[in-house]
Parts: C-alpha cells; structure tokens; sequence
C-alpha cells in the first residue's frame, strides 16, 4: 500500500511539474487524482494548499504562487515552454488567464474560464505574438505531436482567423528545430524557395537548401558542442565539398536574432554561386 501511495504522490508531482508547480484542484481531478492522493501528498509535505481550489509544489515560482492568489494562473506565450513548446523569446510581462478578466499590474490578463487547452493556449499566442513567434509555437506543437495540422485548421475556422489560418499554412511537420523554422521563416520571407531537411548523397540532412544550390546548417551550442556531433559535422562538412554542395554553416542566434545578417550572407553566396 505504502508503495502504491508513493508512486501516485510521484504521479502527481510530475503531473504538477509540467503544469509549472502550480495547478488548480480541478485540473488534478480531472487528470485523475483524487482528494486523498491530493491530502496524502500534503501530509509528505510534497505539495501545499496556497490558494482556495490551487496546490503548490514546495519548489514552485513564488510568482505562480502569488498568480493562484489572486485566482491567475500562466498562459499564452508564457506557458507554452511548461508545455515543452519552442517560445523564440519570453514576453516582457508575464500572460496570465483569470476568469474574472480583472486587470493584474504588470501582467497581461487572458479572460477565461476553466482549464486552459492547448488549443486556448495556441490560440492566445496568435493573439498576441507576432507572425514568426506564433509560428514556431505551432509548430512545435505539431513536431512534438501535441496536436496535428488537421487539427489546427479545425481549430482556426472562425471568420477572424485569417492570421492563424496563415501561419498553419507555413508549418512544416519536419522541422527540426526552432533556428531551422526561423531560418526558413526568414528565408522564404527575402523570397528565396527553401526545401528543409534536404537530403544531401553521403552527408545526410540540411537543416536548409536554398533556391536548390545553397545548403544552411544552424548550428546550436548546446547540440553541435557534443564531441560526437562535432565529429560527425566535420564528416559532413567534408561530404558537402566532395558532393558540389555550396554550405553555409549558421550560428543559431544570428538565425534567429539578426536575421538582416543571415540573409546578407546568403546573398553574398549565391551570388558567388551565380558566377561561378
């Protein structure tokens, strides 16, 4: 018995780590926690009651602790990395959903009632991100396989929803990162044709071929510092040449923060492309 106790107060830890340390009484319910799995696990002081209807982890953000207070809770952009979505920069002030709609200062309230869906939340982002960081959130969604691209177009069906229908159209299912969405984003924007994940004889993928000729790698610290990735970048590099392919290789936060600079280098190489 004192197992099964142990390993459902684990449950629902984890349940509430993905929901930011944070959770209303009625989402535990609803994800199947029941009054006694919530009261065992504040008597193992694993969790506590900071709010009428809201629990907190001990760890929690005091921030989320003070939101659930006053009856808030995260949302929109500033939920979507609980959710393991890519989120290309945090908002200056923090979106929350409240039923009572009720101004917070210095947060951006969300009227809503209710749970919050993954569709709500994608939703709140078209709202309020601009093109590109609404983008990579969907899309991310899609990649994670959080929802599918049938199921956003059944979500953005409304008459107002011309701006969510178009960023739909621009998902790629095979993206393979952030940088690479921005990258292509970019890209396509400058009016270049950009094929993702092209496969290139003997080398593998491209995170970007341009215009058919010019292939863009986007290179992450944290993946391509690995010893191994960086073995086998070098194998690539040298496929590349002996395939004829023209390779830029991109740091990430050029792609994603100074996309003037990108596209300046990618004009600049095929143009030298053009001449040869």
């Amino acid at each position: 018995m004192s197992q099964s106790r142990s390993a459902k107060t684990k449950a629902l830890e984890r349940a509430m780590t993905v929901r930011g340390g944070v959770a209303r009484r009625k989402d535990l319910v609803a994800a199947g926690f029941t009054a006694w799995d919530l009261a065992q696990a504040q008597t193992m002081e694993v969790v506590s009651k900071v709010a009428s209807g809201y629990y907190a982890l001990s760890d929690a953000s005091p921030v989320d602790v003070w939101l659930a207070q006053h009856q808030a809770r995260r949302t929109c952009l500033s939920k979507v990395a609980d959710l393991g979505l890519w989120l290309l920069k945090k908002p200056e002030q923090i979106h929350v959903a409240a039923a009572h709609g009720n101004k917070i200062p210095g947060f951006v309230v969300h009227r809503a009632k209710g749970g919050q869906t993954l569709m709500d939340i994608l939703r709140q982002c078209v709202c309020c991100g601009s093109e590109l960081e609404a983008l990579v959130v969907l899309e991310s969604a899609v990649v994670d396989k959080q929802c599918t691209i049938a199921d956003l177009r059944d979500e953005f069906v409304r008459r107002r929803d011309t701006a969510g229908r178009a960023i739909v159209a621009m998902i790629d299912p095979q993206s393979m990162s952030i940088t690479e969405t921005c990258g292509r984003y970019h890209l396509k924007g400058a009016g270049y044709n950009v094929q993702g994940q092209a496969y290139i004889r003997s080398a593998g993928h491209l995170d970007l071929l341009v215009d058919g000729v010019l292939g863009i790698e986007t290179d992450g610290e944290k993946y391509h510092n690995d010893p191994r990735q960086w073995k086998e970048d070098l194998r690539k590099d040298t496929m590349y040449v002996l395939e004829g392919v023209w390779r830029l290789r991109i740091p990430a936060a050029v792609v994603m923060y100074q996309p003037e600079l990108m596209l300046s280098w990618v004009k600049q190489a095929l143009a030298m492309i053009a001449s040869k």
